[in-house]
């Protein structure tokens, strides 16, 4: 197993490390873990895909997200990428998939959400 699919398991196990996710202009999803910054990005076509990049720079996730598609391509913003169709096993894929639905849910706040129904509880007659 490559190290950054276990890194990626570890995030999953721990969302509490989590910190406030970003959805960027390009539907990437920006976080970061612990202290550390990162995005992920879902490519449907031509095959399901999942792009997961790491920012070692002094830019904040913030800032990141709220860049357009132009100024990333006159940003020279140091990264480190990597895709689950380069790493190429299931369990990348699946770990990825993953780390992105749980990153999806948080965006929407979807646990408070669900949290406000459950505590509606069931009626009783």
């Amino acid at each position: 197993m490559s190290k950054i699919v276990q890194a990626v398991n570890v995030m999953i196990a721990n969302p509490q490390s989590i910190g406030d996710v970003l959805r960027g202009s390009n539907g990437e999803l920006y976080f970061t873990y612990k202290q550390y910054k990162w995005s992920i990005r879902r490519e449907l076509a031509p095959k399901e895909n999942y792009w997961i990049f790491f920012y070692p720079g002094e830019d904040s996730i913030e800032t990141l997200a709220s860049l357009s598609d132009d100024e990333w391509q006159d940003a020279e913003i140091p990264m480190v990428s990597y895709s689950s169709r380069e790493i190429g096993t299931t369990e990348a894929q699946q770990t990825f998939a993953e780390l992105y639905g749980t990153l999806k849910q948080r965006v929407y706040r979807l646990n408070e959400v669900l949290d406000d129904i459950i505590g509606d509880d069931f009626p009783t007659s």
